[in-house]
């Protein structure tokens, strides 16, 4: 069964693990190339914003205004009342719908939403929804774990099990190291990299370009953390950047 995120104990587990492997080989990359191809003067929609980690993060870089949404109710309150929330709002919304009238956003980004959804049709749903909100010439990022690090330990999570073929649609387990030393276990769905190409060319998005970053190959993080030797052999999570015509 896959993880509830409407569970609330499961919210705060997730917003208590510490994404700063996902920050410096995710989150900068996509803020960086997002700002290199729009410029900071924009309206950017995070879809499954959580509690509003990258919305921050997309502030502080100098993106104008951001508008986050997610299905839970927990994760909604916690980006809210966040003291350094600045030019950013948040809603509950229900999956694959959205409150916003067509082309609204210069941005949209969707961090670690499809491997959380267990039908494709529903991955389908989220990616027309962006491409309606979305402005002409405006550039969608989705960024996942990705399929090809099964099994590799790296410094903060391991991304299912060491040994297992996982097809495409299969769920598999996900081990978030927790600053504690506890182990949280969710449980996500296995997409290949096809998968996600498909269903964004469905939805209208064309020029799907993938990006797969490892430590040395990006300009890190603005912080001192250690990173495994394991980020400079595999990429731990994989960039879709798509424009809509």
């Amino acid at each position: 069964m896959q993880t509830n995120w409407l569970e609330e104990d499961v919210s705060h587990q997730f917003d208590f693990y510490d994404d700063y492997l996902e920050n410096r080989l995710g989150y900068q990359p996509l803020i960086n190339d997002l700002i290199n191809t729009l410029g900071s003067e924009i309206s950017v929609l995070d879809y499954g914003c959580g509690g509003g980690k990258v919305s921050r993060r997309l502030l502080i870089k100098g993106i104008s205004k951001v508008t986050g949404v997610d299905i839970s109710a927990t994760m909604v309150a916690k980006a809210s009342e966040h003291p350094e929330r600045g030019n950013s709002c948040y809603q509950q919304v229900q999956s694959g719908l959205l409150p916003f009238a067509d082309g609204v956003f210069d941005a949209a980004v969707c961090c670690y939403v499809f491997i959380n959804n267990s039908d494709k049709g529903e991955l389908l749903r989220i990616a027309k929804e962006a491409f309606r909100t979305l402005k002409s010439g405006a550039v969608f990022y989705i960024l996942d774990t990705n399929p090809d690090s099964i099994g590799i330990q790296f410094s903060s999570f391991k991304n299912g099990e060491s040994g297992v073929v996982y097809g495409d649609g299969a769920t598999r387990p996900v081990y978030l190291d927790l600053p504690d030393g506890n182990s949280f276990k969710i449980i996500d769905t296995h997409w290949e990299k096809q998968t996600y190409r498909d269903v964004l060319r469905e939805a209208g998005f064309s020029d799907v370009q993938v990006f797969e970053h490892r430590e040395g190959e990006v300009t890190a993080a603005d912080d001192e953390t250690v990173i495994g030797e394991n980020e400079q052999q595999w990429a731990p999570f994989v960039m879709f950047k798509s424009i809509k015509p």
